[in-house]
């Protein structure tokens, strides 16, 4: 860009401006001296300085299809937006290209092979190009939006066909949703009155929400937060009680070694003596008996509660079926990849 050759003296603007709220007499200022400027002999009108007019070399829509309405920014080149009927390249390609009726379609480019390796200027005619445009808003009423922007349909992150289904496809650098209360990303029917359905005339479907890159082979549900928090304090709980137990254990251990230790043997007879057990001994080993039953009673409660847990949190299979939804950990709609 050319530098300014203003009369006079060059006052910087506070970029930050561009993000305030101006008020009229600020903005007239602003308009005024950009007025003066402009009218400067020496304004170079040629760089597009204050979005005026430059003589950028750029790409061309071209050819255009009869069944198509090209917006351009100046002429058929630049930023477009493009009224037409499902296709991604060629006039040939999509469902469009094939005759197809109900497939009506806008492309909203701005960067026509702004990424290509080699720099396209006004020499190059282009239509469509998903892969090198620099940045695109494609809605199609009837395609294939997963095969236009070349992601397919081989990966477990990418598992729910597009084929003859309607499509938005949002494709940049970087691409930001910004919500000043809340940003919300839903799958499924809406639930206005009557039953909603696809393109396709398909009423039944899953919802499925994947957030992977475009490399991902598999893709993994998402943990409910709150389900796994009341998880982990069952199992908590759970390791809370093996421990009182195993102390318990401990315990019964030092009572039967104090026992032994400090037990004596009753006898009778002359010369030969003939010992008895320890009737003391042979109560308290009753009584352990008791305790031991009870206790084993209590485990193989504890275990079968433990698996009925488990099976509320994770289901009987992979596909988490019999997991209640207030305590299943895994989501059946959000998935994350590697």
């Amino acid at each position: 860009m050319a530098r300014r050759k203003c009369g006079h003296k060059k006052k910087r603007l506070n970029s930050q401006g561009a993000y305030t709220v101006l008020s009229d007499p600020q903005r007239k200022e602003i308009s005024k001296e950009i007025e003066e400027a402009m009218q400067d002999p020496a304004f170079p009108s040629d760089t597009g300085l204050f979005l005026t007019d430059d003589y950028e070399s750029l790409p061309i829509y071209a050819p255009i299809a009869p069944a198509e309405k090209v917006i351009a920014r100046r002429g058929t080149s630049g930023a477009r937006i493009v009224l037409t009927k499902d296709n991604y390249g060629h006039r040939a390609t999509g469902l469009g290209g094939l005759g197809a009726t109900q497939c009506e379609a806008i492309d909203i480019v701005a960067g026509s092979l702004s990424t290509s390796r080699r720099i396209r200027t006004a020499k190059c005619k282009s239509r469509a190009n998903f892969i090198e445009d620099g940045a695109r808003i494609y809605l199609t009423e009837r395609g294939d939006i997963q095969h236009y922007f070349a992601l397919g349909n081989a990966s477990d992150a990418v598992s729910v066909s597009t084929a003859l289904k309607s499509g938005i496809g949002i494709k940049a650098d970087h691409t930001l949703i910004i919500g000043r209360e809340r940003v919300r990303i839903v799958a499924g029917f809406c639930k206005a009155k009557g039953k909603e359905r696809l393109v396709n005339l398909n009423e039944n479907v899953t919802p499925r929400i994947e957030l992977a890159a475009t490399t991902d082979d598999k893709a993994q549900p998402a943990v409910l937060g709150d389900n796994l928090v009341g998880y982990l304090k069952k199992i908590s709980k759970r390791v809370d009680k093996l421990t009182s137990k195993c102390q318990q254990f401990e315990n019964d251990i030092m009572t039967m070694r104090s026992q032994f230790a400090l037990h004596m043997h009753s006898g009778t007879g002359i010369g030969y003596i003939q010992a008895f057990q320890d009737p003391a001994l042979i109560g308290q080993s009753i009584e352990k008996i008791a305790t031991y039953m009870n206790k084993t009673r209590e485990n193989i409660i504890d275990t079968y509660n433990n698996y009925l847990t488990d099976t509320e949190a994770f289901g009987t299979s992979n596909d988490m079926i019999g997991a209640p939804e207030a305590s299943k950990l895994r989501s059946n709609t959000v998935f994350i990849g590697n």
